[in-house]
């Protein structure tokens, strides 16, 4: 009778069935879905061995399998989705328990902030820590505490939420197995005291290096881009809000506060291209104030309300067919990713030459 043969979960690539491993179960989580045979459970985690760490969905697990127990693990299955493998257990899967331990080796991908993909769940990244803020919450009858940060390097921003574990802010870091996810259209990294923290020294300057548009891939802040605004929406404009909750007013008065008076606030959407590609950019009233031309004083007059029309030519002849720079958090929705704004300004002489040499390059 032949040997069985195991592998390494480093050697597994593509799809492939029939396969024995040795693993230690390092997450066991599970989800409820409904199916035509109604409502089912299955797991999810991580697995890992002495040659990496790879993801597994169990469609059947035995009721003895523990999270921290290490396993032969004959006929499971692989598959890739998305240039990702994952390993899968159904119900001819067999578990057998092992009594040893085993050493786990971890390889995070390195990303810089700009390049994070969420295919790669656990990365490292190195960064200023700043913005700290506390949450508590109870669990249990127990109070805890959630730690939420930015953490900044050159090429953007990106959220942290810690649970448990405080950071330095105003220090240099780098974090090892963070895990990344995403929530409403953007990029956020949670760590625990299982992340990998070590304090490092990193030169990051004040401003955020220009990127092309064409590098812009995943819903990150902090980016900073060039371009020029060639067409502009149609609803950007005069807007209201109301005073109390803030929320924008279609109609006369705010629904929930109808008897306090409407403010009025300024709203743009354009999309800005520098030669590489395009974007579509939503700004508020403080993102574009500088150059708008739009005072303060002018919203809130009262006894002379603005016009929609003026407010509609002053943005436009501020930022149409100009060259500008943008500041802002890239968010992902079902149109694709848009650009933020929290600063909008004139660029230099050498930016504009920078785009213009890109744009004729395009076309010769």
């Amino acid at each position: 009778m032949a040997e069985e043969k195991f592998v390494k979960l480093s050697d597994i690539s593509g799809d492939a069935v029939d396969l024995n491993i040795k693993v230690k179960i390092l997450s066991l989580s599970s989800k409820d879905m409904e199916t035509s045979k109604g409502k089912t459970t299955y797991h999810y985690g991580l697995i890992g061995d002495d040659t990496g760490v790879i993801s597994y969905t169990a469609w059947s697990l035995p009721s003895t399998v523990r999270e921290k127990d290490v396993y032969e693990i004959r006929r499971c299955y692989s598959k890739t989705y998305k240039d990702k493998v994952r390993v899968y257990f159904d119900q001819k899967t067999e578990f057998k328990f092992l009594t040893e331990d085993m050493e786990v080796k971890r390889n995070y991908r390195y990303y810089s902030i700009k390049d994070l993909n969420i295919k790669d769940k656990f990365v490292t990244v190195e960064g200023l820590v700043k913005d700290e803020r506390i949450k508590e919450y109870e669990k249990d009858g127990e109070k805890r505490k959630i730690f939420q940060y930015m953490l900044k390097d050159q090429t953007g921003t990106i959220g942290v939420s810690s649970f448990g574990l405080q950071l330095k802010p105003g220090k240099a870091v780098r974090l090892e197995g963070a895990r990344l996810d995403e929530f409403n259209g953007y990029y956020r990294l949670n760590i625990s005291d299982k992340t990998g923290v070590e304090y490092i020294t990193l030169n990051i300057g004040d401003e955020p290096d220009y990127v092309y548009i064409k590098d812009i891939k995943n819903p990150v802040g902090g980016i900073k881009v060039n371009g020029f605004v060639i067409s502009m929406g149609d609803k950007a404009g005069l807007i209201t809000r109301c005073r109390e909750c803030k929320k924008r007013i279609d109609d006369i008065r705010c629904p929930d506060h109808p008897d306090l008076l409407p403010e009025y606030d300024v709203f743009a959407y354009f999309t800005l291209d520098d030669g590489t590609d395009y974007i579509q950019v939503n700004a508020g009233y403080d993102a574009i104030k500088s150059i708008s031309g739009i005072e303060e004083s002018y919203l809130k007059n009262q006894s002379r309300p603005p016009l929609k029309r003026e407010v509609k030519d002053k943005l436009e002849n501020a930022l149409l067919h100009n060259a500008i720079y943008v500041k802002g958090n890239v968010r992902e929705n079902t149109q694709g990713l848009n650009l933020r704004a929290t600063e909008i300004g004139h660029i230099d002489k050498n930016a504009l030459n920078e785009i213009r040499k890109i744009q004729e390059e395009e076309f010769i």
